[in-house]
């Protein structure tokens, strides 16, 4: 039976995804492979793309590390710290001990098979049958490569763990432009209001008017008539006797 690394009691396949805003896209770029050495780790994958913004192209990148699964937090904490901001972050854990368990099972029935198989070979008395197990054995290790390939990944998925970094640089903020002032809306045209209105500046008038006459009449009374009554009244006693003197002449022989 094939032998595999041991394995710890609960395999345990993480991954974390990081959404960072920083100050300079190359500096990140940078820090985060050196993340990846200092962690024992390895890229997986890596892309760059630019982004034009107020007429100016920035430079944005994704970033795939894979870390051994006791150095993930330890390498998290990194991430984060190149970061003027985190805008978004995740984190999942797969547990696969129970599928590693089923493979492990069918890989002993099937090695167990194959050893069975080439017994039957070795007894073969025909060129016929010879082929005839063969072919069962070609198919049987056919499995058996598939099942071991499976636990190889389930134990290396358990062993690093995956964390997918996206880079975004800070961008200026455009200015804004000033908000316009709406117009006040024209309130609808209502015939009783217009009256009640028109009647209001009318009472309004008749009572400025009154007022004025009042007034008039009071100053008439008090500074006008005061002043002008006695010449007045001279000159109507004048008028009186000058009227009476001609009258006497025109009788007199």
């Amino acid at each position: 039976m094939t032998s595999f690394p041991s394995r710890p009691n609960r395999l345990i396949v993480k991954n974390a995804e990081l959404k960072l805003t920083v100050n300079d896209t190359d500096v990140a770029i940078d820090r985060t492979t050196q993340i990846a050495a200092d962690s024992a780790g390895y890229i997986i994958s890596s892309r760059v793309w630019y982004e034009e913004w107020l007429g100016e192209n920035y430079k944005h990148a994704s970033i795939t590390i894979g870390v051994p699964v006791d150095q993930f937090e330890r390498a998290m904490r990194r991430l984060r710290n190149l970061a003027l901001r985190v805008v978004d972050e995740s984190a999942s854990g797969q547990d696969v001990t129970d599928e590693y368990v089923d493979l492990q099972s069918r890989l002993g029935n099937l090695e167990a098979t194959r050893d069975r198989i080439r017994e039957f070979l070795d007894q073969a008395q025909t060129i016929e049958e010879s082929l005839r197990i063969n072919e069962e054995l070609a198919a049987i290790e056919e499995q058996i490569e598939e099942v071991q390939g499976r636990m190889n990944y389930l134990f290396d998925r358990a062993a690093y763990s995956t964390i997918t970094i996206q880079i975004d640089p800070e961008l200026p903020q455009p200015t804004p432009a000033p908000t316009p002032t709406p117009a006040p809306p024209i309130p609808p045209w209502t015939p009783a209001q217009t009256a009640r209105q028109a009647g209001g500046t009318l009472s309004a008038i008749l009572r400025v008017v009154t007022r004025l006459a009042t007034e008039t009449a009071i100053w008439l009374g008090i500074v006008v008539l005061p002043l002008l009554g006695p010449p007045a009244l001279f000159v109507w006693l004048v008028l009186r006797w000058s009227n009476r003197r001609s009258r006497a002449k025109r009788q007199s022989p």
